[in-house]
């Protein structure tokens, strides 16, 4: 008979420049303009990150609503069935139908009023906008992974990368789904600046966090800081 893990006991740790986040440590929380839904955060700048991450956790009936001011998200649904009001001008929000698999970015200014038409979950992923001069600020999109082709990243079949978001100079973050065959790996330990944000949607490896070996697997999150070293199998 298998017993449950002590209290105790979690796989999650925090450092200077990385952080592991299991699903036995989460905290559920109710911001303001949230009902019948429950927030966990897993980064956030209070760690050193420039961005949040965060989960919403949706009853048949929860909402979520707020206007965004000089912030920008991509929200990406786990699972569930969701309706989406959003837009930069009142008059011209439009409602979208959401359900898993589907994404959306929304630009500064954007309204966004989120109602779960079932229980569900959806993934978060919001930073400060960093305008440049002459460029016109990003459109909105909303999209579902299936429309996303596969790539092989760096040619290799074994590791299948879904870019999210367009490359242009007007978008300042990238969100990407990664999928590699057992026994797939990335193709080298990474040193770079960019940070990021990474959340296991399936299956399970091994990351290596700067000088540190850890298990991960579904439901796992991730913060990497700029210059962390990192690798995956």
């Amino acid at each position: 008979m298998q017993t449950a893990p002590h209290t105790a006991l979690t796989r999650s740790r925090i450092t200077t420049d990385h952080a592991l986040i299991s699903p036995e440590s989460h905290v559920q929380l109710s911001p303001p303009g949230w009902s019948q839904a429950t927030v966990v955060y897993f980064i956030s700048p209070q760690m050193g990150a420039n961005f949040t991450m965060f989960m919403g956790n949706y009853e048949a009936g929860g909402e979520s609503k707020r206007t965004l001011k000089d912030t920008e998200i991509l929200a990406y649904v786990l699972e569930g069935d969701f309706a989406l009001v959003s837009g930069v001008e009142p008059s011209l929000n439009a409602k979208h139908t959401l359900n898993s698999g589907s994404f959306f970015f929304l630009p500064p200014g954007s309204a966004l009023h989120l109602t779960g038409k079932s229980a569900g979950r959806i993934l978060f992923f919001e930073k400060m906008y960093e305008p440049i001069t002459g460029i016109n600020p990003p459109q909105e999109i909303i999209s579902h992974e299936s429309k996303v082709t596969k790539e092989p990243f760096l040619g290799d079949p074994g590791a299948l990368l879904q870019v999210l978001m367009p490359m242009g100079a007007e978008f300042d973050m990238g969100v990407n789904i990664f999928e590699f065959a057992p026994g797939g790996t990335l193709p080298n330990v990474e040193n770079h600046y960019m940070e990021h944000g990474l959340y296991v949607l399936q299956g399970q490896g091994v990351y290596r966090l700067s000088e540190s070996w850890y298990p991960v697997q579904k439901d796992d999150a991730i913060w990497m800081a700029p210059f962390c070293l990192q690798w995956f199998v």
